[in-house]
């Protein structure tokens, strides 16, 4: 009878100290999930100004140098359209 409920005591140890371990291992998920998300959010912004500040200074170019722009956008769109109909060409 003393041996079973030693048995039973150990048994009830053990379950509290899974249920511990469940609880710190939840925990440090919860963590890692909210440090990850805060870097996202970080990343994400900081790319979003940055293709600002890249559009911003396109902007300027293109104001302060119109001819070679359009000549720019020119090139850029033969070569996409050449590039195009030959990847359309081999199907």
């Amino acid at each position: 009878m003393e041996n079973a409920k030693k048995l039973n005591s150990e048994v009830e140890q053990y379950l509290l100290e899974s249920k511990n371990i469940n609880k710190r291992a939840r925990n440090n998920y919860l963590e890692q999930v909210s440090d990850v998300s805060e870097k996202l959010k970080q990343i994400s912004g900081e790319a979003g100004d940055k293709a600002k500040q890249v559009i911003d200074q396109l902007g300027e170019y293109i104001k302060n140098n119109p001819q070679r722009a359009t000549l720019v956008g020119l090139g850029v769109g033969i070569g996409l359209g050449v590039a195009l109909g030959i990847l359309i060409r081999r199907k």
